[in-house]
């Protein structure tokens, strides 16, 4: 039910009716916070402001009255704004609501020591609070329009938190090191502390902003996070942010190995070695130089080629993803040139030996062939050029002997 004028009078011919208040059953605000002391006499005249328009105060040898709104005590009415109830807050919305009794005839002095809940409904208010009577003066002599009372006040706003990063749902990879950062607020005063907690364990209190944290050296598993506030001695919890850390996967490049070099355009086999972290290996991608795309599985064996690299240095790298969490093989240095072209020296015999020399390009690999017929051609040797001429030599032998170098593809 919705709450009425304290006192309503309603005058008919013959007739005088009053209702009293019935205590609202809505939300309403009630002042349950720190008391404080409140003490007027004839000469400092002080006013106790309770809302915009409530100020309390006693006339010369009357009752309370609101000096906000009336000029002086009215007899049987309560300040204007206010009605009244002998009672606490704990039971603030069943208690019934009158005039205030603290007017002369009512003999308030009868009353210190006496709690009230006093309702103020002036203007949009809606709020109770507890009023304890300590002190009445006597009228017309010695201590007149001298009262006292202690009263509870507004409560203390409760401040209000969240946590701003990380996002929940981050996936970090172990072991991790997360920043945490919160906002905190209060609409008055200051919020003195927040304090992070991981899965309901304490991780440190910061008192002054910016709000923000590093959980450290997290483990694989699930984390909730959280961040309590602090203003005025009232605590606010702030929505809990979830996070997982992960145990991310382990890469290696197998081929090719640092220092190889291939002939432009080089096509040549890449592949690696991934194991698993909390999940499975879903993608192991192949770059050059860490932007240029060579190959991309799915699948093991993580094996891809790479075609048509044109002559230069690259930096190869594999990069296997599991669980939403990417790892980076250490890296490869290979080369790719454009290889001279290959030329025989004349040949020579000596002590047993047939010799010659050929050009070659350094880190290519060669095959010196050899035929009796320029039909058929044997294989002799292969090797990779250390420098730009390559000796060769073979035993000498009777009749005719035929020999050609050329240039291997890439391996």
């Amino acid at each position: 039910m919705r709450a009425i004028n304290p006192i309503s009078y309603l005058v008919l011919p013959g007739i005088l009716a009053w209702f009293a208040t019935i205590p609202s059953a809505l939300a309403a605000t009630v002042w349950n916070g720190p008391s404080i002391g409140f003490y007027h006499t004839q000469e400092n005249n002080l006013q106790d402001q309770l809302a915009a328009d409530v100020k309390l105060s006693r006339s010369s040898g009357g009752g309370l009255y609101n000096t906000a709104l009336e000029s002086g005590a009215v007899p049987n009415t309560s300040p204007k704004g206010t009605t009244w109830a002998v009672g606490t807050l704990a039971n603030f919305n069943t208690l019934t609501y009158t005039p205030c009794p603290l007017e002369q005839g009512n003999r308030p002095p009868n009353y210190v020591n006496t709690t009230f809940v006093v309702h103020l409904t002036s203007a949009s208010d809606d709020i109770y609070l507890q009023l304890t009577l300590t002190n009445w003066g006597g009228a017309g002599g010695v201590g007149d329009k001298t009262f006292g009372y202690i009263r509870t006040t507004a409560a203390a706003p409760a401040p209000a938190v969240t946590i701003t990063n990380p996002a929940s749902g981050a996936v970090f990879n172990a072991p991790a090191n997360v920043a945490i950062g919160a906002a905190a607020s209060v609409s008055s005063g200051t919020v003195t502390n927040v304090q992070f907690f991981t899965n309901g364990v304490a991780l440190k209190s910061v008192t002054t902003a910016p709000f923000t944290v590093t959980a450290g050296n997290l483990a694989a598993g699930a984390y909730a996070l959280k961040a309590v506030a602090t203003a005025a001695g009232i605590s606010a919890t702030s929505p809990v942010v979830n996070i997982t850390v992960v145990s991310g996967p382990t890469i290696t490049l197998t081929n090719p190995i640092s220092g190889a070099v291939f002939a432009a355009p080089a096509n040549f086999k890449l592949g690696a070695s991934a194991s698993p972290g909390s999940g499975p290996v879903t993608n192991v991608q192949f770059l050059a130089n860490n932007t240029t795309l060579l190959g991309m599985v799915t699948v093991a064996p993580f094996t891809a080629l790479c075609t048509n690299l044109t002559a230069g240095a690259y930096t190869l790298t594999a990069v296997a993803t599991a669980s939403g969490i990417s790892a980076t093989s250490a890296p490869v240095n290979v080369s790719v040139v454009n290889p001279a072209p290959v030329s025989l020296s004349a040949a020579a015999v000596s002590s047993g030996l047939f010799s010659f020399s050929y050009s070659a390009t350094p880190g290519l690999a060669y095959v010196v062939q050899s035929s009796s017929n320029l039909v058929n051609w044997l294989p002799l040797t292969t090797n990779t050029a250390a420098g730009g001429t390559v000796p060769f030599s073979n035993p000498a032998i009777h009749g005719a002997e035929f020999y050609r170098v050329g240039l291997l593809p890439n391996p």
